[in-house]
């Protein structure tokens, strides 16, 4: 970690602290109000004794709020303290070490003099170049307490802890530009890969004008896509373990690259600034862009959604150039375990003694809230808390965001029952996060997807999270985008969505 970071962490842990106690302070207050009659049993007393108990009452709650503020206020700064504390002991250590890297007695590059024949040590990897190979790990002690750390971000548990809090939290985790934040990023080999041509070309000497980006879900980061693969025989071939990127490269030529980004952020605000993003990635591509595909795992497919929506509206160019879009397990419909802890929710802030309950679950980040119905668009604004959650209201986007003209759609949906038609596998259980129906968009309302048959697929005994790696998910996703038959324009609606019966397709 980075001072930086050690200290905005401890920002963090103080506020968390802090709001903490604030919540069992509320509890406490009101389970105090209840016992002394403040509320409930007691107002049916006489006054004198009411009076009473609110005496007591009363006294009770200035001893206790002065209790709760002295914890609040000494363990925040003192959680404040340790991070600044650290911080400045991370950067003396660094400060420290620079001394001992120029006098070590190894020679920089630099320092070779010309014509001694001595050949110069190979420079580091530098952070302009994440493509390169990682520095080898026979590097001496000395330099490496000398190197400088790197962010939190970039280390691979560093990295997925702060995607599940962001994820989880958003913006009460951290700011977008706060030094523990992930910004949206294009990603390649586990590092960040700048949107020039020069870097482009050195990850991709051969393009081959045909590139898919990967878009991951919620609390989590572009690493989800190098899991290994559940369930599978011993005797399995070898490349049935390897990521969809590699695979794709191989089975197809398909250049892959991944996106990271702030899960917790809302829907809309991710979907515009991927649009910006693939813009930038289409233009600075070496060669061109000719066949471009959008694969999203979960949250991640409503993310892709959006972008398409919003590159449509800007006017980007990169819109024209998408081929496939494929939701692995995206609820286009909306999340019914969101809709539980709504419901949780609703249910919590009915009695003063389960409002911090409510006050806890309301804590979730801005996309959670989204996942409820499926918002894609900047104007759709989640319902309130305090509104019951099931209730169907207008000005829900869903699958009424068009789907892009000229574009295949495919959707692939899991249950963990083995038989994938059956109604609890389809439409109650799912795989305990995103139900088939939703994730298929199959539905009799205004809202469902227009997919054709064969392009939403519904597998049964897998997990939500096997649709990043399993075998079966990917034979699917290899023999969609090897088709790669676009959809001409006359295919599609006055709406948008593509019309499955204007157009025959080979293989359908």
């Amino acid at each position: 970690m980075q001072p930086t970071e050690i200290e905005h962490a401890g920002r963090v842990a103080a506020d968390a602290f802090a709001g903490g106690v604030t919540h069992v302070q509320a509890l406490h207050r009101a389970i105090a109000r209840r016992a002394t009659g403040r509320t409930g049993w007691g107002r049916g007393l006489p006054r004198p004794v009411r009076d009473g108990f609110g005496a007591v009452s009363v006294g009770h709650d200035v001893i206790a709020d002065g209790v709760y503020a002295a914890v609040r206020v000494t363990g925040a700064v003192a959680l404040r303290g340790v991070g600044l504390g650290l911080a400045a002991a991370r950067s003396d250590r660094a400060l420290a070490a620079a001394p001992a890297r120029l006098g070590d007695g190894a020679r920089r590059d630099d320092d070779v003099p010309p014509g001694s024949g001595a050949r110069p040590r190979a420079r580091s990897t530098s952070a302009a170049d994440p493509t390169a190979a990682t520095p080898s790990t026979s590097a001496t002690p000395s330099t490496a307490v000398a190197r400088d750390p790197r962010p939190l971000r970039d280390h691979p548990v560093g990295g997925a802890v702060l995607g599940a809090l962001e994820g989880a939290f958003g913006h009460r985790f951290t700011a977008e530009d706060g030094a523990l934040a992930l910004p949206m990023t294009v990603r390649r080999h586990g590092a960040d890969l700048p949107l020039e041509p020069e870097a482009l070309r050195r990850a991709f000497p051969l393009p081959s004008g045909r590139v898919a980006v990967l878009v991951h879900g919620l609390c989590m980061t572009d690493a989800g896509w190098s899991m290994r693969p559940r369930g599978l025989a011993p005797d399995a071939p070898a490349e049935q373990l390897d990521p969809y990127a590699r695979r794709l490269k191989r089975d197809l030529g398909i250049d892959v690259v991944a996106i990271r980004y702030p899960s917790g952020r809302r829907i809309p605000a991710n979907g515009a600034a991927l649009a910006n993003l693939l813009e930038r990635l289409c233009a600075a591509w070496p060669g061109d862009v000719r066949e471009l595909a959008l694969i999203g795992h979960s949250l991640g497919g409503l993310v892709a959604r959006s972008a398409c929506a919003e590159g449509v509206a800007a006017g980007h160019h990169w819109p024209s150039r998408v081929r496939q879009v494929v939701l692995l397990g995206s609820p286009n419909l909306g999340a019914n375990l969101e809709r539980w802890a709504s419901t949780a929710s609703w249910l919590a802030g009915r009695l003063p003694e389960t409002r911090v309950l409510r006050d806890l679950l309301e804590l979730r980040s801005d996309a959670i809230l989204d996942l409820r119905d499926g918002l894609l668009h900047h104007d759709d604004v989640p319902l309130a808390e305090e509104a019951w959650p099931w209730r169907a209201r207008p000005g829900r986007s869903g699958g009424r965001v068009p789907l892009l003209p000229g574009v295949r759609h495919h959707a692939i949906a899991v249950t963990l029952g083995r038989d994938p038609d059956g109604w609890l596998s389809r439409s109650v259980l799912g795989d305990l996060l995103v139900t088939p129906t939703s994730a298929t968009g199959a539905s009799t309302c205004d809202r469902r997807l227009p997919l054709r048959d064969g392009d939403a697929v519904v597998l049964g005994g897998l997990d939500h999270f096997d649709l990043l790696s399993h075998p079966r998910a990917y034979e699917h996703l290899r023999t969609w985008l090897a088709a790669a038959p676009a959809l001409p324009a006359a295919g599609g609606t006055l709406t948008g969505s593509v019309d499955g019966d204007a157009v025959e397709l080979p293989g359908a």
